[in-house]
This record gives structure tokens, sequence and C-alpha cells, in this order.
């Protein structure tokens, strides 16, 4: 056998192989997928308070983290959902959330307790926000909020549904977010809310 049979063979089993593994990686790709989904379901379904799928049930912790400071005498920090911006002081500061629900292609009715303590105000944080984000009309209707830290709901540009807070000083204060299935439309999903942290009431996402 001469020498350059015996490397067309070394090149034609090496080639094999390549095509085994690879064959490989992706079945191991596709079975790390579905195990991230399986993952994401379950870590949603294990804080719910009721049935899945069912009126009145609660999901617990859709999002939550912490703002340290935004700035001025204070310095600037943040945890879980929150990025670390500096706005130059701490004071009378925004908390806004994006909804994953837009008024332009949405119907979905939705119900959010945000709980927590804010340091910096001295006060509790427990406010409650509800609305009827309603495509047909491109309008949050019959929308309420009760709570301390002057709760509201707006749009924005693009139509986005987005909740706001306001913190005297936000130094030192963490928040956390549940939802309750209400009317029409179902759960939020962990994860599925956005922040940002401003000097304005209204922002675009």
């Amino acid at each position: 056998m001469g020498i350059e049979q015996k490397i067309g063979e070394l090149v034609t089993a090496t080639d094999s192989l390549t095509a085994v593994v690879n064959g490989k990686i992706s079945q191991i790709d596709t079975r790390m997928d579905v195990a991230r989904a399986e993952f994401d379901e379950f870590r949603s379904k294990k804080d719910m308070v009721g049935l899945v799928g069912a009126s009145g049930s609660v999901q617990l912790n859709v999002f939550q983290g912490g703002v340290w400071g935004t700035g001025g005498p204070q310095n600037t920090g943040a945890s879980g959902g929150f990025s670390v911006v500096d706005l130059g002081t701490s004071d009378n500061i925004y908390m806004h959330f994006k909804l994953p629900v837009n008024i332009n292609t949405h119907d979905q009715m939705f119900w959010f307790n945000i709980r927590g303590y804010s340091y910096g105000s001295a006060t509790i944080v427990d406010e409650t926000i509800v609305g009827y984000c309603y495509s047909p009309q491109r309008a949050v209707l019959n929308k309420a909020v009760f709570g301390n830290m002057s709760p509201g709901i707006y749009t924005d540009s693009t139509g986005n549904v987005i909740m706001r807070l306001k913190f005297p000083s936000i130094y030192v204060t963490t928040i956390r977010i549940d939802t309750m299935q209400v009317g029409i439309g179902g759960l939020f999903a962990v994860g599925s809310l956005k922040s940002k942290l401003s000097l304005t009431d209204k922002v675009e996402f």
C-alpha cells in the first residue's frame, strides 16, 4: 500500500469521525435547548400559587432586585433586574417597568403588586397596578393604581405598556414584583419585565 493511499484512508477516517462528532454535538445542543426550556418552566411554576391557567393564580417574583444609589452623595449600584446607572443624584428617581404587552398588538388584562423597602425614602413599598392593554382601541383601559410611591401607567411612542414609581430617595431600595392572572389573558413569565431608572416621568424602551 502506497503512502498516498494510507494518507487518503486516514483523511477519510478523519472526515467520518468529524461527521459523527458534529452529529453528537448537534444532538447535545438540541437536548440542552430542551433542558433550558424545561428548567425555565420549572423555575416559573415553582413560585406560582394556584392552578396553572386558573383565574386568581399568582406568579411570585416575576421581577426582583435592588438599587443602592444612582449618584450624588450615594454611590451607584444595582442588583437583580436593575442596571447600574449614574444619574448624578439619588433623589426623585423614577423606576420604570416595561410589561411584555403592547397596545398595538395585545389584548391582556394585568395585575401587579410591587413590594419592598425604600430605606432612603423611609417608606414601605406596596403598590398595586391594574389595567387592560386593549389593541382594538390602542389604549390601556380601566387602569387603576394604589400605593405610596406615586404609581402610574403610561405607554411609550411604540406602544409598550409601562408601569412607573417615583422615589423621593432611591438610596438602598429593594423590591419584588408579583402578578395575578386576571380576566382576559394569562400569567406573565419570570424575567418578562424590563426596567429603567430615570429623572423623567416617561422613558422609551
